[in-house]
């Protein structure tokens, strides 16, 4: 199977589901991520056009731990809307990936970017196989399964689904260790915020099935 993980920013994905990811590409499975925009507002002593570099940079480093190709879209942070041109953009990437499954965040979470990045890939997964929406990449014959990860602290979030990501731990630790550049500004801004946050803790990732 081809699975695309889509977050917001770098370093949502190894956050939320590196574990799943690493599992899925041990088991033979080819993987994506992708993230909505280039974080670019993710710095108090880089450019906005520096830190972007900077963390796509780090993101691509993390894919290839796992042998994932990495691919940003490269919307502003905290800047991104949708329009027709976002949508189609969207369904390019899915698209190209011919993603069968597809990973992203809860549609009620607590930033705007990764709620709206919910909602596009919701929106658009029907649309994937309808020929008279152009994009650079066909369109294939699936609409794939949609599934959302955890919020932060798992606030409102049931989940359907549990994976054990025990003997990818470690990886998913190298993983987040490639997001440098996110270290000090994460404790310099949110470290009270997200002190009782388990998710980079447990050893399992949790997930919900769409309907």
């Amino acid at each position: 199977m081809n699975i695309l993980a889509v977050g917001a920013h770098p370093d949502d994905i190894e956050t939320y589901c590196a574990g799943t990811l690493a599992k899925y590409k041990s088991l033979g499975h080819k993987v994506f991520m992708a993230t909505a925009t280039n974080g670019n507002i993710g710095s108090s002593t880089h450019t906005m056009e520096e830190i972007a570099r900077i963390r796509k940079s780090e993101a691509a480093k993390s894919a290839s731990i796992i042998g994932a190709e990495y691919i940003c879209l490269d919307y502003d942070d905290e800047m991104f809307f949708e329009d027709k041109e976002v949508r189609l953009k969207f369904i390019d990437l899915v698209r190209y990936c011919k993603a069968d499954v597809i990973l992203t965040h809860n549609p009620k979470d607590y930033n705007p970017d990764h709620e709206l990045t919910s909602k596009i890939i919701n929106d658009i997964a029907v649309m994937i196989p309808i020929p008279h929406l152009k994009t650079k990449n066909p369109p294939y014959d699936k609409i794939p399964k949609i599934f959302y990860w955890e919020t932060v602290y798992g606030l409102g979030f049931v989940p359907t689904d549990y994976v054990d990501i025990t003997d990818f731990f470690e990886t998913k630790k190298q993983m987040l260790n490639c997001h440098e550049s996110q270290k000090q500004w994460m404790a310099d801004n949110y470290k009270d915020a997200f002190a009782d946050d388990p998710t980079g803790e447990s050893f399992f990732e949790n997930i919900l099935l769409t309907a």
